[in-house]
Formats: C-alpha cells, sequence, structure tokens
C-alpha cells in the first residue's frame, strides 16, 4: 500500500511522457524533460521505500495545512494558464516565500525576482523557447 502513491505516478508520468514525444519537437522540450526528473524521483521514491520496509511514511502535519498546500499549488495552476509563465512565477514564488514561509518582503522579493530571471535566461535565451504567455495573453 505505501508503495501506491509512487506507482501511480510513475504510471501517470509515463502515459504522459508518451503523449509528450508525439509533440512537436520544440514543443516537447519541456514536458519531456520534467516527465523524465519525475520518473526519476519516483525511482528514487520506490528504492527508499524498499530499503527501508518497516517504515511507514507519516505526515504529522494536520489535513487543514495539506489540504491549503494543495489550494496553494492549484491556484498556481489556474494562474499558470491565465497569465503565463513570466507572471505568475514570481507571483506564486513572492507569495509562497512571504506567507506559507514567513520570509520577510525583502528575501520574498529577490527571491521570486532571481528565480523569475533564471527561469527566463534558461527557457527564453538559452534554450531559445517560447515561454507559454497566458490564456489572456494569447487570445
Amino acid at each position: 500500500m505505501k508503495y501506491l502513491p509512487a506507482v501511480g505516478l510513475v504510471l501517470f508520468t509515463a502515459a504522459f511522457l508518451a503523449a509528450a514525444y508525439t509533440y512537436p519537437s520544440q514543443a516537447r522540450a519541456f514536458p519531456v524533460a520534467v516527465a523524465w526528473v519525475t520518473l526519476c524521483l519516483a525511482a528514487l521514491d520506490i528504492a527508499k521505500t524498499c530499503r527501508n520496509p518497516g517504515v511507514a511514511a507519516v505526515d504529522s502535519r494536520p489535513l487543514s495545512s495539506q489540504i491549503g498546500a494543495a489550494i496553494w499549488l492549484a491556484a498556481f495552476a489556474l494562474t499558470l494558464v491565465l497569465i503565463g509563465i513570466l507572471y505568475t512565477v514570481p507571483l506564486y514564488v513572492f507569495a509562497s516565500l512571504r506567507f506559507r514561509g514567513h520570509r520577510s518582503w525583502f528575501t520574498s522579493l529577490w527571491m521570486a525576482a532571481v528565480v523569475t530571471g533564471a527561469i527566463w535566461l534558461l527557457f527564453a535565451v538559452v534554450l531559445r523557447l517560447d515561454l507559454y504567455p497566458g490564456y489572456f495573453e494569447s487570445r
């Protein structure tokens, strides 16, 4: 039973990876990379569980905290679709550091700027991929 989440993730990611390989070469670059990283991380999780079969992963955080984390991710996904990568990433990084991580305003701002700059540099400049502009801007 403790293997179920990791195995489910492997199956979902494998299906996602198979679908991503049907995309044109430029469109599949990022989804394929994310899928391979996810498969590697899931394999590490399965190996860890096999190595320590008597140890069950117990999350001691309250259910409300876990639901809150899921809502943050859902909000990130929604804003990503609506306003695009370059606006969503700094907003999410700032908000999560400031309000969930309780970091200072300054730290939250400069980390959001650094992460956004790194994403832009990697994808737009180095890989020459167009970053998703968002639903509202693409209309």
